[in-house]
């Protein structure tokens, strides 16, 4: 490997907790939302060049390889925001798949401003990493901070938190589509009257997740909660079935990550974490992976 080229892994995340505070005047939503990282990655490597040229080579057909590409962005904003004509050849190798919910994108935004950042001798403090990567996406800010955090505004308000969580999460990728705008469209007034009878309750959860810790994962799932199942179960009817599927496998809850589609089981021991992604697996045709919570205490 080049002596000019750097890598590092670009993880995925997941919504312990998501509730929807309300909509905003710019027409986005408010939210509130306990993250964890877990130790599913991508991985970038960048090679550093002094002609201002970028070029992506990713090993994922389906994602667009032009100026649109989160990677290439975060490239060519960081230069613009640094006043520096250089450039960087970019290999991205995915595992984290697009649309279901893990961040992926703006976590491999992240990472490339984090890597070109030492690879260009910038020296920008993550404070002003930061800043660039809430320009590209609402989820990049967080993964400049610890393993777990919460996130309020449209997520570009991001808190660390020293919630000691150990466990593992299984998580079911099915292959589906969740259009992020899609799914917000669909939150409409009839669930938050629904919800709001529970409100109260979910805002101890998150408070009490958050400053006395959450003790063992398993335990954790039936205090975790996301406001957005209900619509994208309604925009993906066949999500909905899916996660029902799994958690008569799981004989317990499953939850939804972000806007969806992955679904996610918290377990305390490896082995039982993967004899569950095993049988899912099975039962229902689905990818599935086992991660490690990244998260510290």
């Amino acid at each position: 490997m080049s002596m000019n080229t750097l890598s590092a892994p670009s993880p995925a995340k997941i919504n312990l907790t998501l509730r929807v505070v309300g909509k905003r005047a710019d027409g986005f939503h408010e939210i509130e939302s306990l993250v964890a990282r877990v130790e599913l990655c991508d991985t970038i490597s960048v090679t550093r060049h002094e002609d201002g040229c970028f070029a992506l080579d990713c090993d994922d057909p389906t994602l667009p390889g032009d100026g649109s590409n989160l990677v290439l962005r975060a490239a060519r904003t960081l230069a613009e925001a640094a006043g520096v004509n250089r450039g960087a050849d970019i290999v991205l190798r995915k595992r984290i798949p697009a649309g279901a919910g893990l961040g992926g994108g703006s976590s491999n935004a992240a990472t490339t401003l984090m890597l070109l950042n030492e690879a260009w001798g910038l020296g920008l403090p993550a404070a002003e990493l930061e800043r660039i990567g809430a320009e590209l996406g609402s989820d990049v800010p967080l993964f400049f901070h610890g393993p777990a955090c919460v996130i309020r505004g449209r997520g570009e308000q991001v808190e660390d938190v020293p919630t000691p969580l150990r466990g593992w999460a299984t998580l079911i990728l099915p292959g589906l589509h969740c259009s992020t705008a899609a799914v917000y469209a669909a939150y409409g007034e009839p669930q938050r009257r629904q919800e709001r009878g529970g409100r109260r309750e979910r805002e101890s959860d998150l408070s009490r997740l958050v400053t006395e810790g959450a003790g063992p994962a398993a335990r954790l799932m039936d205090r975790l909660f996301n406001d957005l199942e209900i619509p994208a179960f309604a925009v993906v009817p066949e999500l909905r079935r899916l996660a029902e599927r799994t958690a008569q496998i799981a004989g317990g809850p499953v939850r939804m990550t972000g806007s969806g589609s992955a679904l996610f089981r918290l377990f305390d021991d490896e082995a039982e974490a993967r004899r569950f992604a095993s049988a899912a697996a099975g039962a229902l045709s689905a990818r599935t992976e086992v991660a490690r919570l990244a998260v510290g205490g």
